[in-house]
Protein backbone atom coordinates (compact mmCIF):
# COMPACT_ATOMS: atom_id res chain seq x y z
CA UNK A 1 0.00 0.00 0.00
CA UNK A 2 1.65 3.31 -1.28
CA UNK A 3 0.80 6.73 0.49
CA UNK A 4 -0.19 8.55 -2.61
CA UNK A 5 -0.13 7.86 -6.13
CA UNK A 6 -0.27 10.21 -9.35
CA UNK A 7 -1.80 8.75 -12.32
CA UNK A 8 -2.84 10.17 -15.58
CA UNK A 9 0.03 12.62 -15.76
CA UNK A 10 2.94 13.72 -18.39
CA UNK A 11 5.55 14.05 -16.23
CA UNK A 12 8.35 16.37 -16.87
CA UNK A 13 12.13 16.29 -17.07
CA UNK A 14 15.68 17.00 -18.48
CA UNK A 15 15.09 14.29 -20.75
CA UNK A 16 11.85 15.86 -22.31
CA UNK A 17 8.23 14.92 -21.37
CA UNK A 18 6.42 11.28 -20.94
CA UNK A 19 2.57 10.10 -20.07
CA UNK A 20 3.27 8.37 -16.29
CA UNK A 21 2.59 7.65 -13.14
CA UNK A 22 4.30 8.45 -10.11
CA UNK A 23 4.33 6.45 -6.34
CA UNK A 24 5.20 8.12 -3.13
CA UNK A 25 5.68 6.29 0.29
CA UNK A 26 6.90 8.18 3.81
CA UNK A 27 7.43 11.29 1.72
CA UNK A 28 9.45 10.00 -0.99
CA UNK A 29 9.44 8.94 -4.58
CA UNK A 30 9.40 5.29 -4.75
CA UNK A 31 7.82 4.13 -8.33
CA UNK A 32 7.47 5.89 -11.44
CA UNK A 33 5.97 3.91 -13.94
CA UNK A 34 4.04 3.87 -17.25
CA UNK A 35 0.71 2.46 -14.92
CA UNK A 36 0.54 1.70 -11.42
CA UNK A 37 -1.66 -0.63 -10.26
CA UNK A 38 -1.34 -0.64 -6.66
CA UNK A 39 -3.18 0.78 -4.06
CA UNK A 40 -2.46 4.07 -2.38
CA UNK A 41 -4.08 5.93 0.81
CA UNK A 42 -4.80 8.75 -2.05
CA UNK A 43 -4.74 9.00 -5.88
CA UNK A 44 -4.60 12.22 -7.71
CA UNK A 45 -5.83 12.03 -11.07
CA UNK A 46 -3.71 14.73 -13.26
CA UNK A 47 -6.19 14.65 -16.22
CA UNK A 48 -3.61 14.58 -18.33
CA UNK A 49 -1.63 17.58 -17.08
CA UNK A 50 2.36 17.98 -16.75
CA UNK A 51 3.82 17.16 -13.46
CA UNK A 52 6.98 18.84 -12.92
CA UNK A 53 9.74 19.19 -9.66
CA UNK A 54 9.03 21.76 -7.61
CA UNK A 55 10.66 24.40 -8.09
CA UNK A 56 13.18 25.42 -5.66
CA UNK A 57 13.24 29.54 -5.61
CA UNK A 58 16.71 30.04 -4.08
CA UNK A 59 16.39 33.84 -3.38
CA UNK A 60 13.50 35.26 -0.86
CA UNK A 61 13.31 38.11 1.62
CA UNK A 62 10.43 37.10 3.82
CA UNK A 63 10.28 39.33 6.99
CA UNK A 64 13.19 41.73 5.53
CA UNK A 65 13.85 44.78 7.38
CA UNK A 66 14.24 47.24 4.59
CA UNK A 67 15.31 50.33 7.15
CA UNK A 68 13.75 51.42 10.60
CA UNK A 69 10.27 50.07 10.94
CA UNK A 70 9.77 49.06 7.13
CA UNK A 71 9.47 45.18 6.37
CA UNK A 72 8.07 43.42 3.66
CA UNK A 73 4.86 42.63 3.75
CA UNK A 74 5.25 38.85 3.77
CA UNK A 75 6.74 36.73 6.59
CA UNK A 76 7.63 32.81 6.35
CA UNK A 77 3.43 32.05 6.54
CA UNK A 78 2.26 34.22 3.96
CA UNK A 79 5.18 33.90 1.87
CA UNK A 80 5.97 30.26 1.61
CA UNK A 81 1.82 30.31 1.39
CA UNK A 82 2.64 32.30 -2.24
CA UNK A 83 5.14 29.94 -2.86
CA UNK A 84 3.25 26.71 -2.54
CA UNK A 85 0.57 28.21 -4.72
CA UNK A 86 3.11 28.78 -7.83
CA UNK A 87 4.65 25.16 -7.47
CA UNK A 88 7.39 26.29 -5.49
CA UNK A 89 8.09 23.76 -3.00
CA UNK A 90 12.15 24.57 -1.34
CA UNK A 91 12.44 28.33 -0.63
CA UNK A 92 15.89 29.62 0.68
CA UNK A 93 15.97 33.25 2.15
CA UNK A 94 18.85 35.59 3.82
CA UNK A 95 20.02 35.97 7.51
CA UNK A 96 20.99 39.58 7.87
CA UNK A 97 23.40 39.96 10.78
CA UNK A 98 22.64 42.84 12.74
CA UNK A 99 25.92 42.18 14.69
CA UNK A 100 29.23 40.75 14.34
CA UNK A 101 27.68 36.93 15.72
CA UNK A 102 26.78 35.36 12.90
CA UNK A 103 25.67 32.26 14.49
CA UNK A 104 23.18 33.77 16.99
CA UNK A 105 22.07 35.71 13.71
CA UNK A 106 21.38 32.28 12.12
CA UNK A 107 19.87 30.74 14.83
CA UNK A 108 16.93 34.01 15.74
CA UNK A 109 16.14 33.48 11.82
CA UNK A 110 16.13 30.30 11.75
CA UNK A 111 13.37 30.89 14.49
CA UNK A 112 11.62 33.00 12.39
CA UNK A 113 10.87 30.55 9.42
CA UNK A 114 9.34 27.92 11.77
CA UNK A 115 5.83 28.67 10.66
CA UNK A 116 6.99 27.73 7.06
CA UNK A 117 4.31 25.77 5.13
CA UNK A 118 7.26 24.48 2.58
CA UNK A 119 11.08 23.30 3.27
CA UNK A 120 13.30 26.01 3.71
CA UNK A 121 16.94 26.99 3.51
CA UNK A 122 19.02 29.40 4.64
CA UNK A 123 21.93 32.00 3.01
CA UNK A 124 24.40 34.12 5.10
CA UNK A 125 24.93 37.59 4.48
CA UNK A 126 28.18 38.38 5.26
CA UNK A 127 29.35 41.72 5.88
CA UNK A 128 32.68 41.14 7.59
CA UNK A 129 35.32 39.25 6.38
CA UNK A 130 37.68 39.00 9.58
CA UNK A 131 39.43 36.11 11.31
CA UNK A 132 35.65 36.10 13.30
CA UNK A 133 33.52 35.65 10.07
CA UNK A 134 35.51 32.88 8.98
CA UNK A 135 35.08 30.64 12.07
CA UNK A 136 31.43 31.63 12.19
CA UNK A 137 31.30 30.16 8.65
CA UNK A 138 32.96 27.22 9.60
CA UNK A 139 30.36 26.55 12.89
CA UNK A 140 27.39 27.27 9.81
CA UNK A 141 28.82 24.90 7.53
CA UNK A 142 28.08 22.38 10.68
CA UNK A 143 24.38 23.60 10.56
CA UNK A 144 23.99 22.87 6.61
CA UNK A 145 24.29 26.76 5.72
CA UNK A 146 26.75 26.40 2.81
CA UNK A 147 26.32 29.57 0.82
CA UNK A 148 27.01 33.00 1.45
CA UNK A 149 25.80 36.14 -0.13
CA UNK A 150 28.20 39.67 -0.59
CA UNK A 151 27.43 43.07 -1.95
CA UNK A 152 29.85 44.89 -4.43
CA UNK A 153 27.11 47.79 -3.43
CA UNK A 154 25.19 49.14 -0.88
CA UNK A 155 28.06 50.72 1.84
CA UNK A 156 25.69 53.36 3.04
CA UNK A 157 23.46 50.46 4.32
CA UNK A 158 26.63 48.39 5.76
CA UNK A 159 26.23 45.45 3.26
CA UNK A 160 29.36 46.56 0.54
CA UNK A 161 32.60 44.58 1.16
CA UNK A 162 35.80 45.89 -0.81
CA UNK A 163 37.63 43.43 -3.39
CA UNK A 164 39.80 42.45 -0.20
CA UNK A 165 37.13 40.90 1.72
CA UNK A 166 35.64 39.06 -1.10
CA UNK A 167 39.23 37.64 -2.06
CA UNK A 168 39.41 36.60 1.50
CA UNK A 169 35.88 35.48 1.42
CA UNK A 170 36.09 33.56 -1.89
CA UNK A 171 39.49 31.85 -0.72
CA UNK A 172 37.61 30.12 2.10
CA UNK A 173 34.58 29.46 0.24
CA UNK A 174 37.01 27.62 -2.06
CA UNK A 175 38.32 25.68 0.36
CA UNK A 176 34.75 24.56 2.27
CA UNK A 177 33.01 24.05 -1.44
CA UNK A 178 30.37 26.60 -0.26
CA UNK A 179 28.88 29.24 -3.33
CA UNK A 180 28.67 32.81 -3.40
CA UNK A 181 26.41 34.54 -4.11
CA UNK A 182 27.10 38.23 -5.27
CA UNK A 183 25.12 41.44 -5.76
CA UNK A 184 26.97 42.68 -8.47
CA UNK A 185 26.88 46.80 -8.86
CA UNK A 186 29.54 48.79 -9.54
CA UNK A 187 28.61 51.11 -5.98
CA UNK A 188 30.66 54.26 -6.62
CA UNK A 189 29.82 54.53 -10.35
CA UNK A 190 25.74 54.33 -8.97
CA UNK A 191 26.55 57.02 -5.95
CA UNK A 192 28.23 59.48 -8.85
CA UNK A 193 25.08 58.93 -11.32
CA UNK A 194 23.05 59.66 -8.32
CA UNK A 195 24.18 62.48 -6.93
CA UNK A 196 24.22 64.04 -10.67
CA UNK A 197 20.73 63.18 -10.80
CA UNK A 198 19.84 65.19 -7.34
CA UNK A 199 21.86 67.72 -7.48
CA UNK A 200 19.34 68.30 -10.82
CA UNK A 201 16.16 67.77 -9.32
CA UNK A 202 15.84 64.53 -11.31
CA UNK A 203 14.15 62.11 -8.90
CA UNK A 204 10.94 60.37 -10.81
CA UNK A 205 11.38 56.61 -10.55
CA UNK A 206 13.14 56.63 -13.59
CA UNK A 207 16.06 57.83 -12.82
CA UNK A 208 16.27 54.88 -10.48
CA UNK A 209 16.61 53.05 -13.82
CA UNK A 210 19.47 55.86 -15.24
CA UNK A 211 21.72 55.56 -12.59
CA UNK A 212 22.01 52.24 -12.69
CA UNK A 213 22.82 51.05 -16.32
CA UNK A 214 23.83 48.16 -17.79
CA UNK A 215 27.94 48.37 -17.26
CA UNK A 216 27.02 49.20 -13.47
CA UNK A 217 26.50 45.73 -13.58
CA UNK A 218 28.83 44.11 -16.21
CA UNK A 219 31.83 45.84 -14.29
CA UNK A 220 30.99 44.32 -10.84
CA UNK A 221 30.58 40.97 -12.62
CA UNK A 222 33.30 40.77 -14.38
CA UNK A 223 35.27 41.87 -10.74
CA UNK A 224 33.57 39.14 -9.13
CA UNK A 225 34.48 36.77 -11.88
CA UNK A 226 37.71 37.86 -11.86
CA UNK A 227 38.26 37.16 -7.83
CA UNK A 228 36.92 33.69 -8.15
CA UNK A 229 38.29 32.89 -10.59
CA UNK A 230 41.96 33.46 -8.85
CA UNK A 231 40.23 31.87 -6.03
CA UNK A 232 38.96 28.28 -7.29
CA UNK A 233 35.26 29.40 -6.25
CA UNK A 234 32.11 29.35 -7.17
CA UNK A 235 29.47 32.19 -7.85
CA UNK A 236 26.63 33.22 -8.49
CA UNK A 237 25.25 35.92 -9.57
CA UNK A 238 21.69 37.16 -8.22
CA UNK A 239 19.33 38.78 -10.23
CA UNK A 240 20.94 39.42 -13.56
CA UNK A 241 18.97 42.23 -15.14
CA UNK A 242 21.08 42.97 -18.46
CA UNK A 243 22.22 41.70 -21.74
CA UNK A 244 25.91 42.81 -20.93
CA UNK A 245 25.71 41.51 -17.51
CA UNK A 246 25.00 38.19 -18.61
CA UNK A 247 27.12 38.05 -21.67
CA UNK A 248 30.16 38.85 -19.23
CA UNK A 249 29.51 35.77 -17.05
CA UNK A 250 28.90 33.89 -20.28
CA UNK A 251 32.51 34.43 -21.62
CA UNK A 252 33.95 33.71 -17.91
CA UNK A 253 32.42 30.66 -18.32
CA UNK A 254 33.55 29.42 -21.15
CA UNK A 255 36.90 30.35 -20.53
CA UNK A 256 36.75 27.90 -17.03
CA UNK A 257 35.41 30.21 -14.32
CA UNK A 258 32.94 28.45 -12.14
CA UNK A 259 30.16 31.18 -12.44
CA UNK A 260 27.01 31.11 -12.77
CA UNK A 261 23.58 33.89 -13.69
CA UNK A 262 20.70 34.26 -12.22
CA UNK A 263 17.42 35.71 -13.49
CA UNK A 264 14.13 36.69 -11.98
CA UNK A 265 10.75 36.80 -13.73
CA UNK A 266 10.61 40.90 -13.53
CA UNK A 267 13.00 41.05 -16.00
CA UNK A 268 11.76 39.06 -18.27
CA UNK A 269 8.56 40.39 -18.08
CA UNK A 270 9.21 44.39 -18.02
CA UNK A 271 11.31 47.00 -19.12
CA UNK A 272 12.36 50.48 -17.58
CA UNK A 273 9.20 52.02 -19.41
CA UNK A 274 7.28 51.27 -16.11
CA UNK A 275 8.99 53.84 -14.42
CA UNK A 276 7.25 56.56 -16.50
CA UNK A 277 3.86 55.33 -15.19
CA UNK A 278 2.78 57.47 -12.48
CA UNK A 279 2.95 54.17 -10.26
CA UNK A 280 5.95 54.13 -11.43
CA UNK A 281 7.50 53.69 -7.93
CA UNK A 282 6.04 49.97 -7.12
CA UNK A 283 8.68 48.83 -10.01
CA UNK A 284 11.69 49.77 -7.88
CA UNK A 285 14.10 46.83 -7.21
CA UNK A 286 18.08 46.88 -7.35
CA UNK A 287 19.27 46.21 -10.12
CA UNK A 288 16.13 48.12 -12.11
CA UNK A 289 14.78 47.12 -14.98
CA UNK A 290 16.63 47.89 -18.37
CA UNK A 291 15.65 48.47 -22.03
CA UNK A 292 14.05 45.80 -24.27
CA UNK A 293 17.39 44.56 -25.69
CA UNK A 294 17.57 43.82 -22.28
CA UNK A 295 14.62 41.43 -21.92
CA UNK A 296 15.27 39.82 -24.92
CA UNK A 297 18.24 39.07 -24.39
CA UNK A 298 17.59 37.39 -20.85
CA UNK A 299 15.58 35.17 -22.65
CA UNK A 300 18.16 34.45 -25.43
CA UNK A 301 20.53 34.02 -22.85
CA UNK A 302 18.02 31.40 -20.82
CA UNK A 303 17.69 29.43 -23.77
CA UNK A 304 21.13 28.78 -24.47
CA UNK A 305 21.78 27.75 -20.95
CA UNK A 306 23.54 31.05 -20.09
CA UNK A 307 21.65 31.42 -17.35
CA UNK A 308 21.69 28.69 -14.54
CA UNK A 309 18.70 29.90 -12.23
CA UNK A 310 15.46 31.70 -12.19
CA UNK A 311 14.62 32.99 -8.69
CA UNK A 312 12.37 35.64 -7.57
CA UNK A 313 14.25 37.78 -5.47
CA UNK A 314 10.39 38.17 -3.52
CA UNK A 315 10.91 41.36 -1.30
CA UNK A 316 7.70 43.21 -1.47
CA UNK A 317 6.42 46.48 0.16
CA UNK A 318 2.75 48.03 -0.08
CA UNK A 319 1.64 50.66 -2.01
CA UNK A 320 1.85 53.10 1.16
CA UNK A 321 5.52 52.07 1.58
CA UNK A 322 6.63 52.29 -2.43
CA UNK A 323 4.37 55.68 -3.43
CA UNK A 324 4.89 57.99 -0.23
CA UNK A 325 8.63 59.02 -1.29
CA UNK A 326 9.14 61.65 -3.53
CA UNK A 327 12.80 60.74 -4.30
CA UNK A 328 13.26 57.61 -6.14
CA UNK A 329 16.60 56.66 -3.57
CA UNK A 330 14.00 56.36 -0.69
CA UNK A 331 11.67 54.13 -2.31
CA UNK A 332 12.27 50.55 -0.79
CA UNK A 333 13.25 48.50 -3.41
CA UNK A 334 11.66 45.12 -4.01
CA UNK A 335 8.70 43.26 -6.06
CA UNK A 336 6.62 39.69 -5.22
CA UNK A 337 7.57 37.50 -7.55
CA UNK A 338 7.95 33.80 -6.20
CA UNK A 339 4.22 32.59 -7.16
CA UNK A 340 4.70 33.40 -10.47
CA UNK A 341 8.09 31.79 -11.41
CA UNK A 342 6.85 28.58 -12.75
CA UNK A 343 3.83 30.31 -14.78
CA UNK A 344 5.56 33.01 -16.42
CA UNK A 345 8.52 30.57 -17.58
CA UNK A 346 6.05 27.98 -19.18
CA UNK A 347 3.83 30.97 -20.16
CA UNK A 348 6.02 33.20 -22.09
CA UNK A 349 8.67 30.89 -22.23
CA UNK A 350 7.91 27.00 -23.23
CA UNK A 351 4.65 28.27 -24.65
CA UNK A 352 6.03 30.98 -26.67
CA UNK A 353 8.94 28.41 -27.99
CA UNK A 354 11.70 30.60 -26.26
CA UNK A 355 12.55 27.92 -23.93
CA UNK A 356 12.40 24.21 -23.71
CA UNK A 357 10.43 22.58 -21.05
CA UNK A 358 14.01 20.95 -20.25
CA UNK A 359 15.05 24.31 -19.72
CA UNK A 360 12.33 25.22 -17.05
CA UNK A 361 13.08 21.84 -15.26
CA UNK A 362 16.61 22.80 -15.26
CA UNK A 363 16.46 26.41 -14.34
CA UNK A 364 13.87 26.06 -12.10
CA UNK A 365 14.75 22.61 -9.44
CA UNK A 366 17.60 20.83 -10.75
CA UNK A 367 20.29 23.56 -11.26
CA UNK A 368 18.90 25.05 -7.88
CA UNK A 369 19.45 22.07 -6.11
CA UNK A 370 22.99 21.20 -7.45
CA UNK A 371 24.13 25.07 -7.11
CA UNK A 372 22.99 25.05 -3.44
CA UNK A 373 23.56 21.71 -2.08
CA UNK A 374 20.09 19.64 -2.30
CA UNK A 375 20.78 17.58 -4.63
CA UNK A 376 19.60 14.39 -5.34
CA UNK A 377 17.41 14.94 -2.76
CA UNK A 378 15.26 17.94 -4.60
CA UNK A 379 14.93 19.17 -8.03
CA UNK A 380 14.14 15.58 -9.14
CA UNK A 381 11.28 13.18 -10.13
CA UNK A 382 13.64 10.33 -8.96
CA UNK A 383 13.33 7.28 -7.25
CA UNK A 384 14.64 7.83 -3.77
CA UNK A 385 14.12 11.78 -4.10
CA UNK A 386 11.58 13.44 -1.97
CA UNK A 387 7.79 14.03 -3.55
CA UNK A 388 8.00 17.42 -4.19
CA UNK A 389 6.65 18.26 -7.37
CA UNK A 390 3.17 20.44 -8.82
CA UNK A 391 0.56 20.12 -11.35
CA UNK A 392 0.77 22.61 -14.28
CA UNK A 393 -2.59 23.13 -15.91
CA UNK A 394 -1.94 24.21 -19.25
CA UNK A 395 -5.60 23.90 -20.45
CA UNK A 396 -6.31 27.31 -17.87
CA UNK A 397 -6.06 30.73 -18.67
CA UNK A 398 -4.90 32.98 -15.21
CA UNK A 399 -4.29 36.90 -14.76
CA UNK A 400 -1.96 37.63 -12.13
CA UNK A 401 -3.83 40.43 -10.09
CA UNK A 402 -4.31 40.70 -6.79
CA UNK A 403 -7.17 39.18 -5.86
CA UNK A 404 -5.59 35.91 -8.12
CA UNK A 405 -2.51 35.66 -6.03
CA UNK A 406 -1.68 35.15 -2.79
CA UNK A 407 1.32 37.49 -1.01
CA UNK A 408 -0.38 39.44 1.26
CA UNK A 409 1.30 42.69 -0.48
CA UNK A 410 -2.01 45.04 -1.65
CA UNK A 411 -0.76 44.92 -5.49
CA UNK A 412 0.67 43.28 -8.20
CA UNK A 413 3.44 44.67 -10.62
CA UNK A 414 1.39 41.72 -12.90
CA UNK A 415 -1.92 42.87 -13.13
CA UNK A 416 -2.11 43.35 -16.81
CA UNK A 417 -0.21 39.88 -17.12
CA UNK A 418 -2.37 36.65 -17.84
CA UNK A 419 -0.95 33.39 -18.53
CA UNK A 420 -1.78 30.28 -20.77
CA UNK A 421 -1.42 27.92 -17.31
CA UNK A 422 -2.89 27.36 -13.66
CA UNK A 423 -0.95 25.65 -11.14
CA UNK A 424 -3.34 22.66 -10.25
CA UNK A 425 -1.91 21.28 -6.99
CA UNK A 426 1.96 21.44 -4.97
CA UNK A 427 2.47 18.62 -3.29
CA UNK A 428 5.46 18.72 -0.90
CA UNK A 429 7.25 15.50 0.45
CA UNK A 430 4.39 13.35 -0.66
CA UNK A 431 1.73 15.66 0.77
CA UNK A 432 -0.88 18.16 -0.81
CA UNK A 433 -0.06 21.31 0.17
CA UNK A 434 -2.28 23.80 -2.53
CA UNK A 435 -4.93 22.65 -4.40
CA UNK A 436 -6.94 24.74 -6.84
CA UNK A 437 -5.35 28.01 -5.29
CA UNK A 438 -6.12 26.95 -1.60
CA UNK A 439 -4.08 25.87 1.00
CA UNK A 440 -5.01 22.20 2.42
CA UNK A 441 -2.19 22.23 4.60
CA UNK A 442 -0.84 23.84 7.92
CA UNK A 443 2.06 25.95 8.28
CA UNK A 444 5.07 25.11 10.24
CA UNK A 445 5.03 21.83 8.35
CA UNK A 446 8.05 22.86 6.47
CA UNK A 447 11.64 21.57 7.61
CA UNK A 448 14.69 23.25 7.51
CA UNK A 449 17.16 21.93 5.24
CA UNK A 450 20.67 21.29 6.68
CA UNK A 451 22.41 21.78 3.27
CA UNK A 452 25.62 20.34 1.66
CA UNK A 453 27.39 20.81 -1.68
CA UNK A 454 28.47 17.38 -3.44
CA UNK A 455 31.95 18.44 -5.70
CA UNK A 456 29.82 17.19 -9.21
Amino acid sequence: MLDLVVKNCKLVDLNGVYEACLGVENGVIVKIARNLEEKADQTYDAKGCFLLPGVIDGHVHFNLRYDGSTYTADDFVSGTTAAACGGVTTVIDFITPETRNYVEAFRKRKSEAEGSLIDYGLHMIVVHAGKDTLRALSELLEEGVCSIKIFTAYSRRGLMLDDGAIMSLTRFCAENNMIVLSHCENEHLINSLVDEFLSEGLVEPIYHSLSRPDYVEAEAVQRVGFLTQLTGCESLVVHVSSEMGVSKIAEARRSGVKIHAETCPHYLMFTNDVYRRPDGAKFIMSPPLKHERDRQGLWEALARGDISTVGSDHACFNLDQKLKHKRFVDVPGGVAGTEVIAMILYSEGVAKNRISFSRMVETTAVNPAKLYGLYPRKGLLMVGSDADFYILNPHKKKKLTRDNLHSKIDHSIYEDVEVSCAIDATFSRGEMVVEEGQVVSKPGRGRYLKRRRMKI
